[in-house]
């Protein structure tokens, strides 16, 4: 019996999609990380050209006042957000010359840098988090992206397995890796920094802030009207409203998680559903992004700066849902899906507890072992509860008995900072070095 879910894919949004396809690990570094369900065969969907970052929005997707968006508003519309976004990439990015960045990166100790007012913002959100998770997420760890050869200049080749650097060349680069190197004038909008070596990488919450950006475009444009809409900057989402029916009624959005250790020979399948979801940004942060495997250890993108290494805590995927009532939604959910790979599980089960308390957010946890684990009350359930509840909201008719789990929900008061991997983790190491060899 065949274990797929089916249900209307229209109703189901998949967060965390970096899709692995067989033999070609290096694309990994150009596939959006979100995609909307229909966006396949909907030409009206938008991408981010030759940019990096990119957008999707859908017209389907968009309702104003209970109906859908015409096709030429939704054009003009969805061009102004992909051009507010592009806008934002060229200061951002580490790697266009002459944006904010790479001149505040390419300037000499004591060096002010004028930089605009999206930048100034999006580095004093950055140092906040950074306050907020204790270092775990932090901006100033270009050096040791560098080092461990994940910056843009190794594009196609981040999965290329490699020794690590030496011992020597870590302590170097995290000497310079260290926020309070940088000094920010937010009155004169500028950043000085005390060392030639140290650099920023808005990379743990570009794509948050530019979702926010573009959610504050949509809603000046149709300020007092009821607008439902969906729509992504690469892992980051955000779901406006409701899903709006061709009936005329509403039901709150579902969303899939893909499986981040699903087998790259069969169709990407979800590991986990979120459901009854309104009015909230929803990242993805996962280790299948930018990695390479050596010795049987991967080495995620995502860098620890306690260590100076990449992340090695036993989890490969944090999901964060943040209600859009928090400001700053999308880069908060973005900076927090980070943070949790830096901390040991036990402690970043604890940090999303106090988080949830504090703002209402929820956090989903999958761990090497094939466990997750639910911080908050957002409702996340596995694929055969999924099943289950596609029959029962959104018309489909699955065998649920079929339904084969990938992962198995854990008690947060279980859990163990030694995470074992189980047979699966280590057999998708072993496909993983194999195919980037």
């Amino acid at each position: 019996m065949s274990s797929r879910i089916g249900y209307n894919r229209e109703e189901v949004i998949c967060s965390g999609g970096f899709f692995l396809k067989k033999r070609a690990i290096a694309a990994l570094a150009l596939t959006a990380a979100l995609f909307f369900a229909g966006c396949a065969t909907d030409t009206e969907g938008t991408e981010g050209g030759t940019y990096f970052v990119q957008f999707d929005m859908q017209r389907q997707n968009v309702f104003i006042d209970g109906e859908q968006i015409g096709a030429s508003e939704f054009t003009s519309l969805s061009g102004k957000m992909r051009g507010r976004i592009a806008a934002l990439e060229e200061e951002f990015s580490a790697d266009l010359a002459g944006s904010d960045l790479s001149r505040v990166n390419a300037a000499a100790a004591g060096e002010t840098v004028s930089v605009s007012g999206d930048t100034m913002e999006a580095f004093t959100l950055a140092e906040s988090y950074a306050s907020l998770t204790g270092g775990s997420f932090s901006p100033a760890l270009f050096p040791l992206t560098e080092l461990w050869k994940f910056s843009p200049a190794y594009e196609g080749r981040y999965n290329d397995p490699r020794p690590s650097p030496s011992a020597d060349e870590i302590a170097a680069a995290k000497a310079v890796s260290d926020l309070s190197l940088f000094d920010a004038d937010v009155g004169a909008k500028t950043i000085t920094k005390a060392q030639s070596g140290a650099k920023l990488d808005f990379g743990g919450i570009a794509k948050g802030y530019m979702s926010d950006a573009a959610l504050a475009l949509l809603l000046g444009q149709y300020e007092g009207r009821q607008v439902d809409a969906i729509f992504s900057v690469m892992s980051n989402s955000i779901l406006l409203g409701q899903k709006v029916n061709k009936d005329g009624t509403r039901r709150n959005y579902t969303a899939s998680v893909t499986n981040p250790r699903y087998d790259p020979e069969e169709p990407a399948d979800a590991g986990l559903y979120i459901v009854e979801l309104s009015d909230c940004a929803l990242t993805t942060s996962a280790d299948n992004y930018r990695f390479y495997v050596y010795d049987g250890r991967i080495y995620p993108h995502i860098i620890d700066g306690s260590t100076g290494e990449p992340a090695n805590n036993g989890v490969i995927s944090i999901t964060i849902v943040m209600p859009l009532s928090v400001p700053h939604a999308g880069a908060f959910s973005d900076a927090l899906s980070t943070a949790g790979f830096c901390m040991p599980l036990t402690d970043a089960l604890a940090f999303y507890e106090e988080m949830n308390g504090i703002y209402g957010c929820t956090a989903a946890v999958i761990t090497a072992d094939f466990r997750y684990y639910v911080i908050g009350d957002a409702q996340v359930i596995g694929r055969k509860q999924f099943a289950q509840y596609a029959n029962d909201n959104l018309g489909a008719n699955n065998d649920v008995d079929a339904i084969r789990e990938v992962f198995t929900r854990a008690d947060p008061e279980d859990a163990s900072d030694v995470v074992i991997p189980c047979e699966e983790e280590l057999a998708y190491r072993e496909r993983m070095a194999a195919q980037s060899a």
